[in-house]
């Protein structure tokens, strides 16, 4: 009995002393980020059997838990993610809306400026100062879309880069660490004493869940052994067990300009797969969106409107004339410059051989800010929208047509496509981007004042036979050395230089003719689908919906063979230069829904719009993340003022178990001092 009594006090004192341990375990990890306070767990042992009943034996130690709660983590690893996602988002929205914002900064104050150049010449043709304020303020138009490309293709972009590298360096020390976990754990639960659960390496491991959280949203499944495997993204496994599998920085397929994330299928290949599109949630996942979705639609947003505003003005130049009756120089750099044509096409670096794209600015306001797939079957090029759908399909003829050197018209995309080196192979695919670069590639190339074309050209325009009223309006003077080009030397019969434009009875076709009918384009031509009409060194725009049997007329009115019918050139006419002038509010973009400041505003009003709607998203989440985690540290963080009391209880209990061995003791000295 006293061997009984001596074990039942020993056994408490143990448990005391376990109680104890932990109870200051607990008050100094009290500050540590991620502890999940311990407790003791005890039961009562098996009792020794004495006649007809049991003997209690005392307690024995059954566990060490730890107060967590697998729900409230959970959330917190989701809201985690979903905070660290927006919380990046609206950091770099809230640069590109000051950059584009800011008045210091944006656009509108140069289109401004610029404006009020072109009134001054309006004001004064003959006046070269104000000729030379206008070449002054293009320039820095043309500086203010080369800085903003800058900032936002270079120095943001860059920037971006250089985060994502980070992540995913970070990702995979995060991983190796937690697979490593994997590993002492896995030890500990088959090994540690009477398999008490490794708590403090359980918390380590969930630190490092809820930083990873932070890069990317996570999903974890617990193995009986007490590992556990981490998915991410859309179930890509990062760590099953002991094994973590390293995720990597690959480059875009098209553009290696972009950085993208690539894991291997097999740890025995150096085959990449990517993954980007399959990743969720956290700063990584926000990056990417960032800059698919805001960063690089500002880009080409602004593309678009250098392009625009290159294309319209020079075309204007081309159809005034200047100081010295000549027509106006390009005052931007040509948007068809042979360069730029070549750089609006990338190659899939899948493609087994390099081939190359002239894509040309046909009609610059039908431009979207779209990038374009182009896919080659082996017999068809397929060019593809954004959604996936096929918006041209050229055939083999097409394509040896466009390999001559001849640009055949894409939809009503604005651009024609030509092609310059021919590899194609089935399975090819290219990326199209007519304004990616547009901002970086505006330049201004008027120099001579004398240049700007303020008068009106020397054409007239009519339509003799038009019964659905179709606007018909000359759109570009683009070659006068053309043969066939309207003066009095190369229309007969003279004195009268013009040409006729004839449109088939069915209106899909049309023809060049002389004033005597003969055609000048070698027969009827198919009708481009945005009615867009080239020939004789001329190009002509129909806006509207054709009758059949239309017939429209130009005439070079500078005719001095022709008397009271001709133009004379005069240095102060300001006609060409009004209409420049114009353009200020013209719908010139867009479809023709914009003006450039409009379009331009419209890029602003979006980007503050996502910015504003990424900000309320962000502090939603923050208030979620604030209260999962307030509720995750009212179960697992460490209340000192319990343990306090939990010190005194153990004291206490250990004071008692001491009392009972020492009766227990007391007594056995007794029984041996009677027994003697």
């Amino acid at each position: 009995m006293a061997g009984g009594i001596l074990g039942t006090g020993v056994s408490g004192l143990s448990a005391a002393q376990f109680g104890l341990d932990t109870t200051g375990h607990n008050i100094a990890n009290v500050n540590t980020k991620g502890y999940s306070r311990q407790r003791v767990e005890t039961e009562s042992t098996v009792g020794n059997a004495f006649r007809n009943t049991f003997l209690g034996n005392g307690t024995q130690l059954a566990s060490i838990s730890r107060t967590f709660n697998e729900f409230t983590y959970g959330e917190v690893l989701f809201n985690t993610s979903h905070f660290n996602f927006h919380e990046t988002r609206y950091n770099n929205a809230s640069r590109v809306d000051n950059l584009l914002a800011d008045p210091d900064t944006g656009i509108t104050a140069t289109f401004e400026e610029m404006f009020d150049g072109i009134n001054g010449v309006v004001e004064e043709p003959t006046l070269i100062s104000a000729r030379n304020v206008v070449i002054s303020r293009a320039e820095n138009t043309v500086k203010r879309f080369n800085t903003m490309y800058e900032e936002l293709a270079v120095q943001h972009m860059g920037a971006i880069n250089e985060e994502i590298t980070t992540s995913v360096e970070e990702i995979n020390g995060i991983t190796q660490e937690i697979a490593l976990l994997n590993t002492k754990i896995q030890v500990e639960n088959a090994t540690g004493s009477q398999g008490f659960p490794p708590n403090d390496l359980l918390d380590s491991r969930e630190r490092l869940l809820k930083r990873l959280s932070e890069l990317v949203q996570v999903d974890t499944i617990d193995l009986p052994d007490g590992s556990m495997n981490v998915t991410v993204g859309s179930g890509i496994t990062l760590v099953t067990g002991a094994v973590s599998l390293p995720v990597s920085v690959i480059r875009n397929e098209y553009d290696t300009n972009r950085l993208e994330v690539g894991i291997s299928v097999d740890k025995n290949t150096t085959q990449k797969s990517q993954i980007t599109q399959n990743l969720s949630g956290g700063s990584l996942s926000s990056l990417f969106d960032t800059r698919d979705n805001m960063l690089l639609p500002a880009i080409r947003d602004l593309g678009k409107i250098a392009i625009g505003i290159s294309d319209t003005f020079n075309r204007q130049q081309s159809m005034g004339r200047d100081l010295n009756g000549n027509e106006g120089d390009n005052l931007f750099r040509d948007v068809n410059d042979p360069q730029l044509v070549l750089n609006r096409t990338l190659n899939s670096t899948n493609n087994p051989a390099v081939s190359t794209f002239e894509v040309y600015i046909r009609n610059a306001s039908q431009l979207t800010s779209d990038e374009y797939d182009m896919e080659y079957d082996g017999t068809n090029l397929n060019i593809s929208d954004p959604s996936g759908t096929v918006i041209q399909s050229f055939n083999a003829a097409d394509i040896a047509t466009m390999g001559a050197g001849t640009a055949l018209v894409v939809g009503d995309t604005g651009i024609s496509l030509a092609i310059d080196t021919n590899n194609l192979a089935a399975g090819d695919s290219f990326k199209i981007l007519p304004v990616n670069g547009g901002a970086a590639e505006i330049d201004k190339q008027l120099t001579d004042p004398k240049h700007i074309a303020a008068a009106d050209n020397y054409f007239e325009l009519a339509s003799p036979t038009n019964p659905n009223n179709v606007v018909f309006e000359l759109y570009e003077i683009q070659d006068t050395a053309d043969a066939n080009f309207p003066t009095p030397a190369n229309v007969p019969p003279l004195p009268d230089p013009t040409l006729q434009v004839v449109l088939n009875a069915a209106g899909t076709q049309y023809d060049i003719q002389d004033s005597a009918g003969a055609s000048l384009v070698g027969g009827f031509q198919n009708l481009p689908a945005d009615q867009l009409i080239q020939g004789a060194g001329l190009s002509f725009r129909l806006n509207g919906t054709l009758a059949g049997g239309e017939v429209f007329t130009v005439t070079h009115a500078d005719n001095t063979l022709i008397p009271n019918d001709n133009k004379r050139f005069g240095e102060g006419d300001n006609t060409n230069m009004l209409t420049m002038l114009s353009f200020q509010s013209a719908k010139t973009i867009d479809g023709g829904r914009n003006s450039f400041s409009e379009s331009y505003a419209d890029l602003v009003t979006d980007i503050g719009v996502k910015t504003k709607g990424t900000e309320i998203s962000r502090d939603s989440f923050q208030t979620l993340l604030e209260g999962s985690e307030e509720r995750l540290a009212g179960i697992q963080g460490v209340n000192l003022d319990e343990e306090a009391a939990n010190l005194i209880q153990y004291q206490q209990s250990y004071s008692a178990a001491a009392r009972i061995i020492t009766v227990a003791r007391e007594t056995f000295q007794t029984l041996i001092q009677a027994a003697g």
